[in-house]
């Protein structure tokens, strides 16, 4: 079975029990639409400083792509693998792209450096994460990435091998998507020396400290509930605040520092999946908001590059 025929069936019975219903605060607009019938689904996301936006398509698709500041689009990266494909993306200082591929072959999957040729190279010890799924930099090119799997958070340094930073409960997937493994840490982003990380299946956010040696605090929770149910990426804004795309129900949540949580988009506003969200840089779009509509759990899927207006604008790029 393909795997959006897979997930699909899966998440059906999380996604009845869980969906919050609330009142939209933004509007949803499209930037791009991509081809459900040649198996283009958008789950990755990523802005340089440059205003270039990367976006991830999974499986069969298996693609990199780049949106320019002109309207310009290409395919800049392949990775033809089975399973999931290329998931999150980070961009370092220098503008050097990285990928998260899960692909269950520990031959394939890890975290890759894309050169400006579309030829890739996998980082050191990134072949053992069970399930690469999120990442993000600190400004000394430092990745972290996350590991649904194995519940963990893995730390790969500038030039260095990858090792598991930080291991917790509070990581930990239950099961409770049905997909056959546990899906815990999932997004992942940072902010004034702590690592923020979404639990798909536990329905929270997580705060972990980054202490003065570069080892892992303890983790704490910063949200929880039945509304995160699904969390999938995060993007953070200059002021704090946790910007959540919640996959299984189809909604985009903000969450204050202090935990409190609203709902700013759903289904109703076009959302389908909503996998990563990341802010833009260009001119005019530091308070833009783009957002990857996976929509592979629609019946009629319109998966695309979404964007919206949230009247403030992201954290700087490291």
């Amino acid at each position: 079975m393909r795997l959006r025929g897979v997930l699909a069936v899966a998440f059906t019975v999380a996604l009845v029990m869980s969906a919050v219903p609330a009142e939209a605060s933004v509007a949803i607009r499209t930037v791009v639409a991509y081809n459900p019938a040649a198996g283009e689904f958008p789950e990755g996301l990523a802005v340089d400083k440059r205003g270039n936006i990367y976006t991830s398509l999974v499986e069969p698709a298996g693609e990199i792509r780049v949106l320019r500041p002109n309207g310009a689009q290409a395919v800049i990266a392949h990775f033809p693998v089975s399973g999931f494909g290329p998931l999150g993306l980070a961009v370092d200082p220098p503008g050097n792209l990285f990928v998260a591929v899960a692909s269950f072959d520990p031959g394939t999957e890890g975290v890759y450096r894309v050169h400006a040729d579309g030829t890739s190279t996998r980082l050191p010890g990134t072949g053992s994460i069970l399930f690469p799924n999120g990442i993000a930099l600190d400004k000394q090119g430092t990745i972290y990435a996350t590991d649904s799997i194995s519940g963990a958070v893995w730390r790969i340094p500038r030039g260095g091998s990858a090792a598991i930073w930080a291991q917790s409960p509070l990581l930990q997937g239950n099961g409770a998507a049905g997909l056959g493994f546990p899906l815990g840490a999932n997004g992942i982003a940072l902010r004034h020396g702590r690592v923020i990380v979404s639990n798909t299946e536990g329905g929270s956010l997580v705060r972990i400290p980054v202490e003065r040696d570069g080892s892992a605090g303890t983790p704490a929770v910063i949200a929880q509930g039945p509304n995160l149910f699904g969390a999938d990426g995060v993007a953070l804004s200059v002021h704090g605040n946790i910007y959540v795309a919640v996959n299984s129900q189809s909604t985009l949540l903000c969450v204050d520092p202090g935990g409190s949580i609203t709902t700013l988009a759903t289904s109703a506003d076009g959302l389908e999946n909503p996998a990563s969200p990341a802010f833009g840089t260009g001119m005019g779009e530091r308070k833009t908001l783009f957002l990857t509509n996976f929509a592979v759990f629609a019946a009629s899927p319109n998966p695309a590059l979404l964007a919206a207006s949230v009247g403030e604008p992201g954290q700087p790029l490291p």
